[in-house]
């Protein structure tokens, strides 16, 4: 920016550089900090004078979070034999996310493959499934994914037999 150069009355020049802020915005910013203090003020009064309860909006929460339940490691480790189960899609997800804090396994391990079979009714092709994981049953889990309204009828000697997960309708 140029700076002007003002003749003042007795002779003496002055040189005018450019304003930090007009006047307006001056009186804007003063008339906004004022408003924040008296707000703050009139909140500091409020909570001494009638407490916390009454100003903040408290929350409850329906989750209720999974107590250990007897069997210790051992739960953990091995696929339930049965798959149905009362926790909404929010508390299986948290429970997906757990971290393990020991860095080696107890056990001696055994890689698993997992089966996810997304379908609406029956499966057309169980039968052949059977013949492909007959013998290896320690080395893969089965999930049926399927509708609420649908029913699975396996024997019990079927791959397939308990393995549906429920599902929620959205």
């Amino acid at each position: 920016m140029q700076s002007r150069v003002v003749a003042l009355e007795e002779g003496k020049e002055r040189t005018n550089q450019s304003k930090g802020l007009p006047l307006g915005s001056l009186r804007l910013l003063v008339l906004f900090l004022s408003l924040c203090v008296v707000i703050s003020v009139i909140s500091i009064y409020t909570i001494k004078h009638f407490g916390i309860e009454s100003v903040v909006t408290t929350v409850s929460s329906s989750f209720q979070p999974c107590y250990e339940e007897p069997g210790g490691l051992e739960k953990w480790i091995s696929p339930p034999s049965n798959l149905i189960h009362n926790m909404s899609d929010k508390e299986l997800l948290w429970r997906a996310s757990f971290v393990p804090r020991i860095k080696n396994y107890p056990f001696p391990r055994v890689p698993k493959i997992a089966f996810m079979f997304l379908t609406k009714g029956p499966l057309p092709l169980a039968p052949l499934w059977e013949r492909f994981l007959k013998g290896h049953e320690r080395l893969y889990s089965i999930y049926i994914h399927s509708l609420p309204s649908f029913q699975a009828q396996f024997p019990p000697s079927s791959v397939f037999y308990k393995r549906q997960i429920p599902s929620q309708v959205w």
